[in-house]
């Protein structure tokens, strides 16, 4: 049960990027597979074809969002986090429109056919994209894996200037979600040097081109060369230095210092079990004003008339909250 008078105050920052999530936006053929392959112990949610040219990598087909929620559950376990450090979506884009789809079909009823959810009234259907996509993006930053998310960049032109710009093939709302999950955005381009050399860099701002560059961690550079040795330095060097100029004491750990509980955590039959058990021990003098109690709190989560009988694994949660009240009501 959540006790917030047991959670010690937060005196560290992890100096390391265990646990960290990027967003890597480039155009196509830019190294954005390329840099994410060079980062440690790699497995690939591949929702397009490419990495012919790389190795080092275990490429994961993902062709619908229940092979990628599938994937998500399974390195969600100890064995996966001993076999891989990092986990790379690639590309985003293509995920989303998986999303689209499942959603669709979610919403696809006997008056109503939908080929993707987002084509569907008043924004019910990019609302739950939304949930769907946060829910398995908290999962995997439980568990202590870099999240590298690779991005497609594209010309865009703002209707009200006319001006062009480099923007992401994701609509703004989803983008928001991908956005509120990651440490850091960075862009990759690919430039002819004075030498007539073509040139990758990764910038952190947006001189380099792409303005939803930036994040908790942004160096005081504008960019380096494209490798992933590099980021990792430059990154760790600006986590250090805050550290230094904020006196933090910085650690380096490989697992996330909050962790976030998922739905996949509540264990319906456990929490089934808990409540019968307390509500037997409080019940055991017939005292008729502990019975009402218990109704009152247990119709508090669910409404009137219901009861615990009726609830179904999928509200495991609110077995839960019930579970917790009742501990903290009754002081157990």
């Amino acid at each position: 049960m959540l006790n917030i008078f047991d959670i010690p105050e937060k005196t560290t920052i992890n100096s390391s990027l265990n646990g960290k999530s990027l967003m890597i936006v480039a155009q196509s053929k830019h190294g954005k597979s390329t840099l994410a392959s060079q980062a440690p112990r790699p497995i690939f949610l591949m929702t397009e074809n490419g990495g012919e040219a790389l190795t080092g990598f275990t490429p994961v087909p993902i062709s619908s969002w229940s092979d990628f929620k599938l994937a998500v559950n399974q390195l969600c376990t100890p064995n996966a986090r001993d076999k891989w450090d990092t986990v790379v979506i690639d590309t985003y884009t293509n995920l989303i429109l998986l999303l689209d789809k499942y959603v669709g079909q979610k919403m696809t009823t006997d008056k109503t056919v939908l080929d993707f959810g987002s084509d569907a009234d008043y924004g019910r259907g990019t609302r739950m994209m939304k949930n769907e996509l946060g829910i398995q993006l908290q999962k995997l930053a439980n568990q202590g894996y870099l999240l590298l998310n690779i991005v497609h960049a594209e010309k865009k032109v703002d209707f009200q200037t006319q001006k062009e710009y480099i923007g992401t093939s994701l609509s703004n709302s989803l983008y928001g979600v991908a956005e509120k999950f990651v440490d850091q955005i960075i862009y990759l381009r690919r430039d002819e040097n004075k030498k007539g050399e073509i040139e990758h860099r990764i910038w952190f701002n947006s001189k380099g081109g792409f303005a939803g560059t930036g994040g908790r961690f942004t160096p005081k550079v504008d960019s380096i060369p494209c490798s992933f040795e590099n980021l990792r330095q430059v990154l760790e060097e600006t986590i250090k230095e805050k550290c230094k100029e904020e006196n933090i004491e910085e650690v380096v750990t490989s697992a996330p210092s909050v962790l976030i509980k998922t739905d996949d955590e509540f264990d319906f039959a456990a929490l089934m079990s808990e409540f019968k058990e307390i509500t037997r021990q409080l019940t055991e003098d017939d005292n008729p004003d502990t019975v009402n109690k218990i109704k009152t709190i247990i119709e508090r989560v669910l409404g009137g008339g219901k009861k615990v009988s009726a609830l179904t694994p999928n509200q495991a949660e609110l077995l839960s909250e019930i579970v917790n009240n009742l501990k903290v009501e009754f002081g157990i």
